[in-house]
């Protein structure tokens, strides 16, 4: 009896508060380690803030109590609260269009005819949300966990795939940043380069990322498939995660005809929004809202039902929005300590030290060395490329392969870190613990970084521009 409770105690994976605690404590005890830097910032006649990259130099030491850090959780949910009132507001939205079945009958009916050919569905999901990504940020998809999770489930396999299908897929278009307004647009713009100039291979790009995560996502679910005790959720209880039963999910019927077509309007004035730019946090939440609205009333619900199920969408994104909030305390931690600067002017200094065809590739990863710290990427965007920029003009590198390092390590680190919103948000909504996660895909993470390292090889090669 004794030995088996060892095994259980042995195989318990930590929450994902627990691990983001555990972050924020760790970032805390930086500020003793690494001394105090800053840079000189100045506004331009835009009202930009601009970094002086000749200006750097030590301050005096800011450190953090580690015992202190929760006395930074308020600061880092009202940091977050744009991304927070986005998941209440469309979770409230998508939980009344989940209420009426539409996205179970859907799923059912893919499976049914997809039998034995369950590769083309998955296949198909993800690079819809790759294509959606591109100019949209990934964050407004969140509410859309359910539906990856029905898919998957469907077809006999775990919420990890239906995670994978579009957080993953999104990650691709994400990352590779052809059209990203917030994270490509700020990084050209502190480069002097036309927004969205060099898109093609950008656009490229998302073809051999989507090649490698595709491949890696449906042999991890045949695997499962054949033996569920090789999933990741293996014996992980996540009962409460929804609140249907996948079993005895409906037909879709001619009731479901209307707010099917309401649903796809919406995420289609969504997605032409966003390739306009004008796609903003409360615009996505007030488009979620109206769909579920909309499609409440044409599935003929009355006012009592549309508030009640509106309030269980909202109640389902909750856990997941304070995780949120949470994990943005680590970047105020950080910032209080003073130590994001010093980090920064260490890592460019190294890249005069390299041969040439290997910077890029080292400035990507000094990206993601910066992103463990600084999880936005307009945010690492206005930090970092005041300083790599001129970086990148001494050592004979493209601007436009600067850019590119940049969109890599910015965006495919943060489908690994525990404080990453989109991440925190995918797997929190589906009762993922983070630690399974983690295992699944710091694999594919390290094919991300190879796949990176030879594109950026081939741009320098090239002298992209």
């Amino acid at each position: 009896m004794n030995k088996e409770i060892a095994e259980k105690k042995k195989m318990a994976i930590p929450d994902s508060l627990v691990i983001i605690v555990g972050v924020m404590i760790l970032a805390a005890v930086l500020t003793y380690v690494i001394p105090a830097g800053e840079y000189v910032r100045t506004k331009n006649d835009a009202g930009q803030t601009i970094v002086d990259p000749a200006s750097f130099h030590y301050i005096e030491s800011s450190p953090v109590n580690p015992l202190g850090v929760l006395n930074y959780v308020v600061d880092g949910l009202n940091s977050a609260r744009n991304i927070i009132w986005v998941l209440l507001c469309s979770g409230g939205g998508l939980g009344i269009i989940l209420s009426t079945g539409l996205f179970q009958g859907l799923a059912s009916t893919m499976s049914q005819k997809a039998s034995g050919k369950e590769w083309m569905i998955l296949s198909l999901v993800t690079a819809v949300f790759a294509v959606l990504c591109v100019p949209i940020n990934l964050n407004a998809f969140i509410p859309l966990a359910p539906l990856g999770l029905l898919i998957a489930t469907s077809m006999g396999m775990d919420a990890i795939v239906g995670v994978s299908v579009i957080l993953l897929g999104g990650a691709v278009g994400f990352s590779c940043g052809a059209m990203n307004l917030s994270n490509t647009g700020t990084a050209q713009q502190v480069a002097e380069l036309a927004t969205f100039s060099g898109m093609g291979y950008r656009l490229f790009c998302m073809i051999p990322f989507y090649l490698v995560t595709i491949i890696y996502i449906l042999r991890y679910g045949a695997r499962i498939k054949i033996d569920p005790t090789k999933s990741y959720m293996y014996g992980v209880d996540v009962s409460g995660v929804m609140d249907f039963d996948l079993s005895k999910a409906p037909k879709l019927e001619k009731k479901h005809v209307l707010p099917g077509v309401i649903t796809l309007c919406g995420l289609g004035f969504m997605v032409y929004k966003g390739v306009k730019g004008e796609l903003t946090n409360p615009l996505a939440a007030s488009i979620f809202m109206y769909m579920g609205l909309l499609a409440g009333i044409s599935f003929r619900m009355d006012p009592n039902k549309l508030c009640q199920e509106f309030m269980k969408g909202v109640k389902g994104m909750c856990s997941t929005a304070m995780m949120i909030g949470f994990a943005y305390v680590i970047s105020a931690i950080l910032t209080e300590g003073n130590i994001l600067d010093t980090i920064v002017y260490n890592l460019a200094a190294m890249l005069s030290n390299v041969p040439k065809m290997v910077q890029a590739p080292l400035m990507f990863f000094a990206h993601v060395v910066i992103n463990l710290f600084v999880t936005s990427g307009s945010g690492q965007a206005a930090t970092t490329m005041p300083i790599f920029v001129p970086v990148a003009d001494l050592v004979g590198m493209s601007r436009q392969t600067a850019v590119l390092a940049f969109n890599f390590g910015d965006g495919f680190c943060n489908f690994i870190l525990p404080h990453a919103a989109a991440t925190m948000g995918f797997v929190g909504a589906l009762g993922i613990p983070f630690g399974k996660w983690f295992k699944y895909a710091i694999k594919l993470f390290a094919i991300w970084c190879a796949v990176g390292c030879v594109l950026l090889m081939a741009a320098t090669a090239m002298n992209y521009s």
